[in-house]
């Protein structure tokens, strides 16, 4: 079956619903599908990040750092050349 197809069946089956908590979790999952997939954050690159891709970066950074991998503000200033004023 086409895209277009299923797009006209699920419009029609979604038009036969009457109860408006079946509509309104329709339109959080909606809402969440477009939400997911718009910019959320920009990197110093100015790239988006969409909150998908921010979610799981943050998971990372959580997964890395109950590994203990972990450096303190001092570590990261000696790595990368900054100092302090």
């Amino acid at each position: 079956m086409d895209l277009v197809t299923r797009k006209k069946l699920f419009i029609e089956e979604f038009e036969k619903i009457s109860e408006e908590e079946k509509i309104a979790r329709f339109e959080a999952l909606l809402s969440k599908e477009i939400n997911d997939e718009q910019p959320v954050a920009n990197t110093i690159n100015g790239n988006g990040i969409t909150s998908a891709s921010y979610k799981k970066r943050n998971q990372q950074a959580l997964n890395s750092y109950q590994k203990g991998n972990i450096k303190t503000s001092q570590e990261m200033l000696k790595k990368y050349g900054f100092f302090e004023r």
